[in-house]
């Protein structure tokens, strides 16, 4: 029996000696995360899928920037280790548009870079997907989407949910304001980590009814409650430190998995579906220690 089995037994059990009420299973969930496909973070797939069960997540987006390979790569190696049970994978993307950051949730695809913010919300759209705002009033973040295109978006009925709170904001302030915004708006909220390094796992968290697709999550999102705290102005060291670690070890000729997919996404490199995974010679090779590290 798995671990989860074990664990909803046991509370069953529990519930018949005391008489407590029964309670429906929840998904405890974080919907912006960074791994080493990113170039500011150098966190690996074992050493995320570790915290992220320590700390009791249960549904997580992996959502890199401007590529979705990371988040196959931290599938994959979930179901690799016969945890899917335990902890459920969205495949994700940041994607950097004309406009600023746009999160795609249940992408099957790489949406291109450098489309309007309003192309890039219908391309996620066409693929069944979720429009997600990340952190939209956080000056200190210049990718950040602007005001306008943000307002369109919202008028035209293509922002499925917004971060009302993102624990890298660095003034609560920026974050009351998205809050305003959705509010304004009718849009539902979520509270995500942002994570880019293993401390900041679970940083934020949303409690939900269980949910297996984007249409159920689009349903429950409105009885999302969600519970964060805020990182530390320091945190934002972690990334450069990931940059610049990339960068070297790209010059010392140890590649790194962000390196194949950082640059512009050309329209006829995603037409094809499902995405093509990336080549084993575009990745680390696992058995460089230092490639293959836990660092993060």
């Amino acid at each position: 029996m798995s671990l989860a089995a074990q664990t909803v037994a046991a509370r069953a059990e529990v519930r018949e000696r005391t008489g407590a009420p029964e309670t429906k299973p929840r998904a405890f969930a974080d919907f912006h995360i960074h791994t080493r496909f990113s170039r500011d973070s150098i966190l690996s797939e074992d050493k995320f899928i570790r915290v992220a069960i320590e700390r009791g997540l249960t549904h997580v987006a992996i959502t890199n920037h401007n590529n979705v390979e990371g988040a196959f790569a931290v599938r994959d190696r979930v179901e690799e280790l016969g945890l899917r049970d335990q902890l459920t994978v969205i495949l994700g993307e940041e994607v950097s548009t004309a406009d600023g950051e746009v999160v795609g949730l249940y992408l099957q695809r790489t949406i291109p870079r450098g489309l309007s913010a309003d192309e890039t919300a219908d391309a996620i759209h066409s693929q069944g997907g979720l429009v997600s705002i990340p952190h939209p009033f956080d000056p200190l973040r210049g990718s950040h989407i602007r005001e306008v295109p943000l307002t369109r978006l919202a008028e035209a009925g293509k922002i499925d949910v917004m971060e009302v709170f993102n624990s890298r904001v660095t003034f609560q302030r920026h974050n009351l304001r998205a809050a305003e915004f959705a509010a304004r708006y009718g849009l539902p909220g979520i509270a995500c980590s942002d994570s880019h390094a293993s401390y900041e796992i679970a940083m934020s968290t949303n409690v939900l009814p269980l949910f297996d697709s984007a249409d159920e999550l689009r349903a429950l999102l409105p009885q999302n409650q969600w519970h964060a705290s805020r990182s530390t102005i320091l945190v934002h060291l972690t990334t450069r430190y990931a940059v610049w670690s990339n960068i070297i070890r790209r010059w010392m000729g140890r590649e790194t998995a962000a390196a194949p997919v950082l640059g512009a996404e050309p329209t006829s490199r995603v037409e094809g579906e499902p995405i093509a995974r990336p080549a084993p010679r575009d990745l680390p090779d696992p058995q460089d220690p230092e490639a293959s590290s836990n660092r993060g």
